[in-house]
């Protein structure tokens, strides 16, 4: 019996760290996945609510119009890319903010006309993970990121 006090302590602080450990590694992989379906909204995508543009890629026999003023390169949403990315974002965790870059430009929320084709979109989700064994070991909390980065398409 004696025994078993000394070690069942330890005992559940190795289950626990694993148990902690496999919801950090899943919200990785459940943000990065995050990410990839952002990104690829991101670079299939061409058009906002603003800029009504033919999207996709042309057909065989299609037309495939010039830009202009009232047609630029359609640069989808960031809002729209943002709430993609937010609904497979499944890894439970607290306050989590995705972050939208055209390129090297992560500025705000300006949907500008800067994704001609193979130009990079990065998504970069992240969120908090609040551990089991945080409290016994002070650890506290884990902030787990995914991002993807892919090349615009349409």
């Amino acid at each position: 019996m004696v025994e078993f006090t000394i070690v069942i302590p330890i005992f559940l602080a190795m289950l626990f760290g694993i148990f902690d450990l496999g919801r950090v590694v899943w919200a990785n992989n459940s943000l990065a996945q995050a990410a990839r379906e952002g990104a690829r909204y991101a670079i299939v995508r061409g058009g906002s609510a603003l800029t009504p543009c033919p999207v996709g890629p042309p057909g065989p026999d299609a037309v495939i119009p010039s830009p202009s003023s009232s047609c630029p390169y359609p640069s989808p949403s960031k809002q729209g890319i943002r709430e993609t990315a937010l609904q497979h974002a499944v890894a439970g965790g607290t306050g989590t903010t995705v972050t939208v870059c055209y390129g090297e430009d992560c500025a705000g929320d300006v949907d500008a006309a800067v994704n001609t084709r193979g130009t990079p979109i990065t998504v970069r989700v992240t969120s908090t993970i609040t551990l089991i064994t945080g409290s016994f070991l002070g650890i506290g909390n884990f902030n787990a990121e995914g991002s993807a980065t892919m090349l615009v398409n349409h």
